[in-house]
């Protein structure tokens, strides 16, 4: 392939506001590419991306679980894309170990939704023309505990701030499996000691970083964990991603039994910070520099 000089980043129209979100790992990926002297543009939805095709790369960094048809077509056009063949990344999708009310699983289970994110960013990204009035009302009054609890236990909620974990699958509400919003899955702990850990592979192309969290909580996130690293990725896990065609972005699993389980996957990965800063430009700087090696082979 020849070197690239140009990178088209596509981003959702209603991104504008919040496009420097400073938390995207991408922005520091961006400032090592403009180091190097590559041209980086950014678009705002399928119109403006007609144009695109000038560029050596697209780069979709669409925040959403499902990508829709008029962003895929966009994708589907460029000879050379980033995750040209990742469309869906929701449970239903990705999970492997999504439980219905009739199966005889007799461990414990984790309620979360089909959605990437706790389901908040497709809600404000998702419908056409924007969410209304009332579905950010409804979205906002969600987070509330009583009403999340209450709203679960329904089958109705859309958004989750935290994912339940329960002791067996009798323990879940029937109206949850009725919800195309929600997914029920086996709970598959990694453990040390009394602490759970979660993993997080993040590539991009041929490179790619590791992360561990360890935490007291069962459902382990930055907030409560101490992070720590890993060098090498299991071979299953390392095949699922070749499976799933995903050029860049963060693989969330747990070694169960000695097994690589995919927990999520999410193709706009975060870091904790800011990612323009300084600091996380050389920590990124040989990590952005996979971006070569995608359509090379």
């Amino acid at each position: 392939m020849p070197p690239i000089r140009s990178i088209a980043i596509l981003l959702h129209e209603r991104s504008r506001l919040d496009a420097h979100r400073g938390n995207y790992r991408l922005w520091a990926l961006v400032n090592n590419w403009e180091a190097r002297g590559i041209r980086v543009a950014m678009f705002f939805g399928p119109q403006e991306a007609a144009r695109a095709n000038e560029f050596d790369v697209l780069f979709p960094h669409i925040d959403l679980s499902y990508i829709p048809d008029a962003y895929w077509d966009i994708l589907r056009s460029h000879p050379r894309v980033v995750n040209g063949r990742v469309r869906d990344i929701r449970k239903r999708a990705i999970s492997e170990h999504i439980l219905t009310e009739h199966d005889s699983w007799n461990g414990p289970v984790i309620i979360k939704t089909t959605n990437n994110c706790g389901g908040f960013t497709d809600a404000w990204f998702g419908p056409a023309g924007g969410p209304s009035l009332v579905s950010r009302a409804c979205t906002r009054l969600g987070r509330i505990d009583w009403i999340e609890r209450l709203s679960l236990r329904l089958g109705q909620a859309r958004t989750l701030t935290k994912y339940p974990i329960l002791a067996s699958l009798r323990d879940v509400p029937r109206a949850i499996f009725a919800s195309p919003h929600l997914v029920v899955e086996k709970f598959l702990p990694e453990r040390d000691g009394a602490q759970y850990v979660m993993r997080m592979w993040i590539v991009m192309g041929d490179r790619s970083i590791g992360r561990i969290l360890r935490s007291d909580d069962p459902y382990v996130k930055n907030a409560n964990g101490a992070l720590g690293t890993f060098e090498e990725a299991p071979p299953e896990l390392v095949a699922r991603r070749r499976a799933l065609g995903l050029d860049y972005g963060k693989m969330d699993f747990v070694m169960h039994e000695g097994k690589a389980v995919l927990i999520d996957m999410n193709v706009t990965p975060t870091v904790t910070g800011d990612a323009r800063s300084e600091e996380y430009k050389v920590l990124n700087a040989d990590f952005s520099r996979g971006i070569e090696a995608i359509g090379a082979v």
